[in-house]
């Protein structure tokens, strides 16, 4: 597997995981369901082992309302319809029923493909025909979800708002060529990512605005986005150079600088705290640890009281 494919897989298992409100959301969407968005979304083991006991290991693996689904995040077309019938069958234990001495039905998860660098919205499904002895015949399809085939407000508008952080992907393609680029064209390449930013980041404004994802989520959406944006396009230095990406990191930076800071103020609290507790148990006087620490007589008497000590007024 590429870094790129590790960095898409990690941040793919992220966002999934974040909100169950989000993942019913796409559920509902993708599969043509109604679950609640309150619905209990319970998380199953997503590794099984195939004929010689290799590890297979789904992307999301949960269900809803008793219904099983698997998600799966993927770049491109590849051997992807085999590998997802041999991810159903891998757990015989799950959706396996023995009806009589002749019979079993195996119910199988709804399985659904997102393509992160998809753009074609037609080709929704996938397929596979099962020849299976005598002839007989099944085509088996899943869903397929093209992430690029959408724009940010199409996702929102489609409630497939948990892909939104994929978008940054959607100028990969242009990335490998750029050292090549004549000025102008690299002012393009510079001022179309801009937009692209822009667009992620106001769409995601707007979900917080409405009150569609609470501000962790928020801000957890934004990290996933800059490190797929750092990974990404980390070769290209005019990016970071010309604050291009900066409507996304200023919020980062700025919520990181914000959680420092309430940190900082915490440990100076409890450092004061600490050096007024000593004080006390110096018998030192109520009014020399107010000048020294700052605490009034209403956090100082309480603070003695429960180290034992009356404090001396």
């Amino acid at each position: 597997m590429s870094e790129n494919s590790k960095i898409y897989d990690i941040t793919f298992k992220r966002m999934f995981r974040l909100s169950g409100r989000m993942l019913i959301k796409f559920v509902n969407k993708v599969f043509e369901k109604n679950f609640p968005l309150d619905s209990e979304v319970r998380f199953l083991d997503p590794n099984s082992e195939d004929e010689e006991n290799a590890i297979l290991e789904k992307d999301i693996y949960f269900e809803i309302c008793g219904e099983r689904f698997q998600i799966e995040a993927q770049s491109y077309w590849d051997d992807m319809m085999f590998r997802l019938f041999e991810y159903a069958v891998s757990n015989p234990g799950d959706g396996y029923e023995k009806t009589d001495d002749c019979h079993a039905e195996y119910r199988m998860p709804k399985q659904a493909v997102v393509f992160l660098k998809g753009k074609n919205r037609k080709h929704d499904k996938l397929y596979i025909k099962l020849i299976l002895p005598d002839d007989q015949e099944v085509e088996y399809s899943v869903n397929a979800v093209r992430a690029l085939s959408y724009t940010p407000r199409e996702l929102v508008e489609n409630d497939l708002e948990i892909l939104l952080p994929f978008q940054i992907i959607r100028m990969y393609n242009r990335v490998s060529g750029y050292k090549s680029y004549t000025e102008k064209k690299k002012e393009k390449f510079l001022s179309d990512f801009k937009k692209m930013c822009k667009d992620i980041r106001y769409t995601m404004d707007s979900l917080l605005i409405d009150e569609r994802i609470t501000n962790d989520e928020y801000h957890e959406m934004l990290n996933i986005t800059c490190s797929l944006e750092e990974r990404i396009y980390s070769n290209i230095d005019d990016i970071s150079k010309k604050g291009v990406d900066s409507m996304l990191n200023e919020k980062v930076m700025l919520r990181d600088d914000r959680i420092r800071a309430e940190a900082v103020a915490k440990t100076q609290e409890e450092d004061k705290r600490k050096f007024a507790e000593m004080m006390i148990m110096d018998e030192e006087p109520a009014e020399k640890i107010e000048r020294y620490t700052g605490f009034n007589l209403s956090v100082l008497k309480p603070l003695a009281q429960k180290l034992g000590k009356t404090l001396v007024i």
